[in-house]
């Protein structure tokens, strides 16, 4: 009796153990063909064969129907929904995944796309129009594109997807710099704000863009106003980052005003110079001589400092400012030379002021017009920044060049103040 007990004790734990290895294997089998397939649709999915990349996932499906992978399911849908515009089979998807993982990690998104879906399925039409366009696969120009989505949103303008169309111009302006056209479109697109399909997100994103689009346009009240509103719709979580792109906003329409006033500056000199008829007190000769050191000291300074970027080959730098620098430089050291003599009573010192403030104004012209260009660097998928990618050495070269020729102006101004020329009636004391 032990004997017969024993062996049926065996032979249960035999029959046990090959049930759970076929299962084991069964289950390792279908992994290892999920991966082949999966392999194999994403190599058709990165050479944009996005047919072929569908196909293969359908043939995974019919051949395992209980592959327990969502992620087969995502790519499936993904494809059909966002790159092929079948919609119909997309939706298919959509649901047959829900049926399979009624409580999956995409079953809340699933949803609500396959609302979304039915809801506009007699706009599918006009949908695949559309996100053809957006996918940038058929070889259209930016140009042919925007003429093309123009005609779409003429003709439906109160489509659903009006909204969509609006804010793809008003971006798609912006990268073109056609800003007037941006603004309009952008305008267009909030005056949908009161709509409930559109999020706080969605919101502020479009605010964002409406703030560079005007910030192109130097209309900086607007702009900030425009992140106010922004503010105003996010979480604490995000003022951040826009209280930091409406600082942004600040410091480059003050960077604007500054230049401006330099450049003011600049010509309020060139015409008292004239009106103070300098040509009655100018000698080519003694003031080439008395110009040539300086002009080559700028030169060395000012020029000098390219020669060390193209040798280390500094990235993201700007060679011109010191150009620029150079030439603005020369200008003002030539323009102090020019008012010595109208500053006999002034004094010494109010004469090297004022050739300290020339190169002050030169220096600032030069940074504007080829650093501080408006260069955006990301904060997230929202926000953008404008800042000055300069590295070390460019800002030591920089700072080095600009006081160098600060002294050099200054000490210059000094020498022309004890060299005045006979004709002007005496030196500068």
């Amino acid at each position: 009796m032990k004997k017969r007990m024993l062996l049926a004790s065996i032979l249960t734990t035999i029959m046990a153990f090959l049930t759970i290895s076929g299962t084991s294997l069964a289950q390792s089998s279908s992994d290892d063909i999920a991966r082949e397939y999966s392999k194999k649709a994403n190599q058709f999915f990165a050479a944009k064969d996005y047919e072929q990349a569908a196909k293969t996932l359908d043939e995974l499906l019919d051949k395992e129907p209980d592959l327990n992978n969502e992620m087969v399911y995502k790519q499936l849908t993904h494809i059909y929904d966002d790159y092929l515009f079948d919609f119909e089979k997309a939706l298919f998807f959509y649901e047959q995944y829900l049926n399979r993982f009624p409580n999956g990690i995409f079953s809340k998104d699933f949803q609500d796309r396959i609302a979304y879906l039915k809801e506009r399925r007699s706009e599918w039409p006009i949908m695949q129009r559309f996100r053809s366009i957006q996918l940038e696969d058929d070889n259209m120009t930016v140009q042919e594109s925007l003429k093309e989505v123009e005609t779409i949103l003429s003709q439906h303008a109160d489509s659903e997807l009006a909204p969509d169309m609006q804010l793809y111009l008003a971006n798609k302006y912006f990268e073109t710099s056609e800003y007037k056209e941006a603004e309009e479109h952008a305008e267009k697109y909030m005056d949908g704000f009161g709509k409930p399909s559109l999020s706080s997100e969605d919101k502020s994103s479009a605010l964002q863009l409406y703030a560079d689009i005007l910030l192109k346009q130097h209309r900086f009240g607007k702009a900030i106003r425009a992140i106010d509103q922004a503010i105003a719709l996010n979480g604490p979580g995000e003022d951040f980052n826009y209280a930091l792109k409406k600082s942004e906003i600040i410091k480059q329409r003050n960077m604007l005003y500054a230049f401006i006033g330099s450049l003011l500056y600049a010509l309020t000199v060139v015409v008292m110079l004239i009106s103070l008829r300098f040509w009655r007190y100018f000698h080519l000769r003694s003031y080439a001589s008395q110009l040539a050191r300086p002009l080559q000291l700028l030169a060395l300074v000012t020029l000098g400092p390219m020669l060390t970027l193209f040798i280390t080959r500094e990235p993201d730098t700007n060679i011109r400012f010191f150009c620029w620098l150079f030439g603005l430089a020369v200008f003002f050291v030539i323009v102090t030379r020019l008012f010595a003599p109208f500053f006999e009573k002034s004094g010494r010192v109010a004469y090297i002021g004022l050739s300290v403030l020339h190169i002050a104004a030169a220096s600032f012209l030069a940074y504007y017009l080829t650093i501080y260009s408006g260069r955006q660097t990301s904060i997230n998928a929202l926000i953008e920044i404008y800042a000055d990618p300069l590295t070390t050495l460019f800002k030591w070269l920089m700072w080095g060049s600009i006081l160098a020729i600060l002294l050099i102006s200054a000490v210059s101004s000094f020498a022309f103040s004890k060299k005045m020329n006979g004709s002007s009636g005496g030196l500068i004391k």
